[in-house]
């Protein structure tokens, strides 16, 4: 109802420009369509108003120039037929305004739909490619989906690092999530609860313990930037 309502005063606020611009003569009226497009245009993005339909932003300002024209005409304030080329004006910014938009906005990296100043859009941490929110993230692997669909790691995979945080390798028990058995995978503790996972699912997870949710403390800058880490991944191995 915001929207609607702040939309609606602007939309009289630029009647009201284009109808006394109107009442100075076809100069002024020219002059006072591309006015009310500008202002209408710089109030949407005061107001951070956001449409449903993006196409009303720039519809909206020439019905605005057209509606106070012909007010102007059926109440015999104008009769100059070039008064009518106020809402081209106006019509005219609107496209220019629409047409820098279009060149200057970001694209999703995978299904190349245009980023707006309010679409919500991540860099995925694995393979650094902007996708929107919408359709390409997925929000619970914190990653984008073409990562998901080819398994793209993000862990380092020297041995000595994977020594440094969970311990050196197990030899008995099994994968907490996908079962596999020492001598089928790289098995490594959990540095809170003990439960051992992969590699592999240690990554697939982000670094995340699936029972007890200990993370990983040393992740990769970029994957850190996604994690909300609780108090447990602050014990360390041995702790």
């Amino acid at each position: 109802m915001r929207n609607v309502f702040t939309a609606v005063a602007c939309f009289s606020f630029c009647f009201f420009v284009q109808f006394v611009s109107g009442l100075g003569g076809w100069g002024w009226a020219i002059a006072g369509g591309a006015l009310t497009a500008i202002l209408f245009l710089l109030l949407l993005v005061f107001f951070e108003l956001n449409f449903r339909l993006p196409w009303l932003q720039y519809v909206l300002p020439v019905a605005a120039s057209v509606a106070a024209t012909l007010l102007s005409f059926a109440t015999g304030g104008i009769s100059d037929p070039l008064q009518w080329w106020a809402p081209a004006a106006a019509a005219a910014v609107t496209c220019s305004w629409l047409v820098y938009q279009t060149q200057n906005r970001r694209r999703c990296s995978l299904c190349n739909r245009r980023l707006g100043s309010s679409t919500l859009a991540f860099e995925c941490p694995r393979c650094t490619l902007l996708v929107c929110a919408d359709v390409c993230w997925d929000s619970d692997h914190l990653r984008c989906r073409l990562c998901v669909q080819n398994h793209v790691a993000i862990l380092p995979a020297e041995p000595r690092w994977w020594d440094r945080q969970l311990g050196a390798r197990v030899n008995q028990g099994r994968c907490q999530i996908c079962m596999a058995t020492p001598d089928q995978s790289d098995l490594r503790c959990c540095g809170h609860c003990g439960r051992p996972q992969c590699r592999d699912c240690w990554d697939q997870a982000n670094g995340q313990c699936s029972r007890c949710h200990w993370i990983i403390p040393d992740l990769p800058e970029k994957l850190r930037a996604y994690i909300l880490t609780p108090a447990d991944s602050r014990v360390r191995v041995g702790n």
